[in-house]
């Protein structure tokens, strides 16, 4: 059971190392930007659609955190990640 475990918590591992490398090495794709682009992004999006400047300023937040904590979020076409190249 515990050597079970213990090839489970390896693959796991493995797992998160390798979507982090790739991630990583998606930053420098074409169409890609920083999370805070993207959360500035998101900001100036809500403006346009009549949203007041806090409510604006919430959701650039809420997009920062959400990109930093999964590493990664969509701006339409874009593809904001953590890590700047």
């Amino acid at each position: 059971m515990k050597r079970a475990f213990n090839i489970a918590v390896v693959i796991l591992l493995a797992y998160l190392i390798a979507g982090r490398a790739l991630m990583h090495a998606q930053a420098g794709v074409t169409g890609s930007i920083t999370c805070e682009s993207g959360a500035n992004l998101v900001r100036l999006d809500a403006l346009k659609k009549g949203f007041s400047e806090s409510a604006s300023v919430g959701q650039g937040e809420n997009f920062l955190s959400s990109c930093l904590v999964t590493g990664e979020g969509r701006v339409g076409d874009l593809v904001a990640h953590e890590v700047a190249r």
